[in-house]
C-alpha cells in the first residue's frame, strides 16, 4: 500500500497548494490584512472565511479533500 500511500500524499500536497492559493486570493480581495493572515496563518483565514462559506465553499471543499487525502495516506502507510 506505500504506493498508493504516496499518490494520496501528493494529491494531498496539490489539493492544499490549490486552496492555500484561491484562500490568498480571497484575502487579498477583501483587505490587505486578511490577506496577510491568509499568507501567515491559513487555518486563521478559514475561521474568518466560514460566515461567507457560501460563496467561498470550494475553498472548503479543497481542503477537505486534501486533509481526506493526508488522513488516508498516513493511514495507508
Amino acid at each position: 500500500m506505500a504506493p498508493v500511500a504516496a499518490v494520496l500524499t501528493v494529491f494531498a500536497l496539490i489539493l492544499g497548494a490549490i486552496a492555500w492559493l484561491r484562500l490568498l486570493l480571497v484575502g487579498f480581495a477583501r483587505d490587505p490584512l486578511s490577506g496577510l493572515i491568509a499568507l501567515f496563518l491559513p487555518p486563521l483565514a478559514l475561521l474568518l472565511l466560514i460566515p461567507q462559506r457560501h460563496e467561498e465553499g470550494e475553498i472548503f471543499i479543497l481542503a477537505g479533500a486534501a486533509c481526506f487525502c493526508l488522513v488516508t495516506a498516513c493511514t495507508l502507510r
